[in-house]
């Protein structure tokens, strides 16, 4: 085991926390939260899944809401319709919005990546989810973990 980092000394930056001294990987086990914002939290989480997997669904005028075709060069942006001619539109309509999340993480970082980011919605309450229910909580993860890999493991 590792011994716990100082960070009064100079050189606590020289470790990485999640490596043993013999080099093996030191594994980290998420706690279950719970609480009344993350309640909230899991509320908007299944409103952005349904956006998520829904807008490619939604028609407008017979048309597809959103759609991104690369292959028959056809985009469809909320009814908007841009083909190869519009590449130069498209492509700075892109930029604007990449722009803006840009801008929106420096002011609002901690609100997004905690609450709308994708890589987020899908980790915490997809993943994550599925790993409690199939592995346990943090502790059972690491009693698991604790065990040898026998086909007679205990899940």
């Amino acid at each position: 085991m590792s011994a716990i980092i100082d960070p009064d000394k100079e050189n606590f930056r020289d470790t990485i926390t999640t490596i043993e001294d013999d080099g093996s990987r030191k594994w980290i086990f998420a706690k279950k939260t719970n609480g009344f914002f993350y309640r909230i939290r899991s509320a908007l989480s299944w409103v952005y899944l349904i956006v998520f997997f829904g807008l490619p669904w939604l028609q407008y005028e017979g048309e597809p809401l959103f759609m991104l075709n690369v292959i028959k060069r056809k985009f469809i942006i909320f009814g908007l319709h841009f083909g190869v001619q519009d590449l130069i539109v498209f492509g700075i309509a892109m930029l604007t919005f990449v722009v803006f999340i840009v801008l929106f993480t420096v002011a609002f970082g901690r609100l997004f990546c905690g609450w709308a980011c994708p890589q987020t919605i899908f980790m915490e309450m997809v993943f994550r989810k599925i790993e409690y229910w199939i592995d346990g909580d943090a502790q059972q993860q690491r009693n698991l973990a604790k065990k040898r890999m026998e086909p007679e493991k205990d899940l």
